[in-house]
């Protein structure tokens, strides 16, 4: 299990409980499966002025948080930690659409019961 604690209904994707520089450490992590912070900071600079320290604390947030793992390997320049995606992005989605329906039947029971069907159909 991972940990968010913001909702945000307003944006798309994975940005409703991440913010926009987890988001894009995620979709990379989520195509490479393991990668080190100088890969993905590598990814990020082709698309934005993105310094290194910042994607450290990024990918070191997000392996607190439960989202990625990490290993020290030692190689030429000295050690480096290697992460690992440690939720799938499916599980990922299942988890975050199931605390946010659970969070509205909790707070308005009958009104989200009686209107689920109803946007389900719709869609």
């Amino acid at each position: 299990m991972f940990s968010w604690t913001e909702y945000k209904p307003y944006k798309q994707g994975v940005q409703t409980v991440l913010s926009p520089l987890e988001s894009e450490v995620m979709e990379i992590m989520w195509r490479e499966k393991r990668a080190t912070v100088r890969t993905v900071h590598t990814r990020l600079k082709s698309k934005h002025s993105i310094n290194r320290s910042n994607v450290n604390a990024t990918m070191a947030s997000l392996r607190k948080r439960g989202m990625l793992t990490s290993s020290v390997s030692k190689g030429r320049g000295g050690l480096k930690y290697i992460y690992k995606v440690k939720i799938s992005r499916k599980r990922f989605e299942r988890e975050v659409v199931g605390k946010v329906l659970d969070s509205l039947l909790e707070s308005f029971g009958k009104s989200s019961k009686k209107l689920m069907p109803e946007k389900l159909e719709g869609k």
